[in-house]
This record gives structure tokens, sequence and C-alpha cells, in this order.
């Protein structure tokens, strides 16, 4: 399931909050799988590094609202997530994660550039076992004007793409 945002202008916290129109609305086949395995190296004699990763879009123009990434740490072998959030944020107030109804977390938003505001976190194995069943990945933030902004993102396909990260050495 595709988060579709439809917004004139700069997307920011603010907009993502706003509901779709439906007449925008881009549909993907039901079978399709919203997280992406994606692999590469930085020489033929690199190790492989590999990622599952899904990517948020507003409709109309194509930006990215927000990207949920999750990669194996090089140092210790454990997953960790990283959060691309979008402009227009209080940074103080950092990003939260929530599955489905379950407890909500809060991570502080360590960096931003023209891109937009990033945010990491260690991914324990109770975590990626909720994140496996659950259905949707809450992940929240304030705008500038501090109005609370939740993105769903769906898990659907999740545990399928772990597990194709997991297989590839």
């Amino acid at each position: 399931m595709w988060l579709i945002l439809s917004v004139a202008g700069p997307v920011l916290a603010e907009d993502a909050a706003k509901p779709a129109e439906p007449k925008e609305a881009q549909s993907k086949p039901a079978d399709a799988n919203p997280w992406a395995v994606n692999c590469s190296s930085g020489s033929a004699n690199s190790e492989l590094r590999c990622q599952v990763s899904q990517n948020l879009t507003e409709a109309k123009t194509g930006q990215r609202v927000l990207t949920v990434t999750v990669r194996r740490d090089s140092g210790n072998g454990s997953l960790a997530m990283l959060l691309a959030l979008p402009h227009g944020l209080f940074l103080p107030s950092g990003a939260s994660y929530q599955i489905d109804q379950g407890q909500k977390t809060t991570i502080a938003i360590q960096t931003s550039d023209q891109n937009g505001a990033y945010a990491a976190t260690p991914l324990s194995l109770d975590l990626v076992k909720a994140m496996k069943s659950g259905t949707n990945l809450n992940i929240g933030m304030e705008s500038v004007t501090r109005k609370p902004v939740t993105i769903p993102v769906s898990l659907a396909g999740f545990t399928a793409a772990i597990a194709r990260l997991e297989s590839i050495k």
C-alpha cells in the first residue's frame, strides 16, 4: 500500500497530514511488495551491502515524503532502521515510531540536509518480530508549527523483504 498525497508546491511535514484526493491515487497491483531490497558494493572487491526500504512519495510531483530503510549494521551485524524525513519539521521533538497501536518510541533527529532530516535507531529482535506481524509502522513527527503528523507505512511484504535480505550473503 503506497501513501499517496496530493499537495501542490513544496512538501512539508504539515502537508503530509492532508488527505489524498481519490482522483490522484496511483494504484499498484495488489500483490506488489512496497518493500524493495537493494544491494550495492563500492568496488569489485568490496562486500555487497544490502538493505530493504519503502519510499513514500507525493502523488503529483513524485517528491519523497518519507523513506524507511532497514539495513545490517556493518559493525555488529544487527539490524538498524533509518528514517529519511521531510522538510518543515520541529527538530527538537524528534521522530517516533509505533507498530499498529503498540508502544510509541521517540528517537532523536540526528541531522538534516537539503534533502530532509534523518533519524536512526537499532532494531531489537523483538521489534523486528513485531514489524513482521504488524500491519502499519506509524512514523510520527511535529511540523515546524508544532502540529503532530503521523505517516502510516505499510508492513505488508516486510517479512518477505527481510527474509530476502537475510538470504543474501
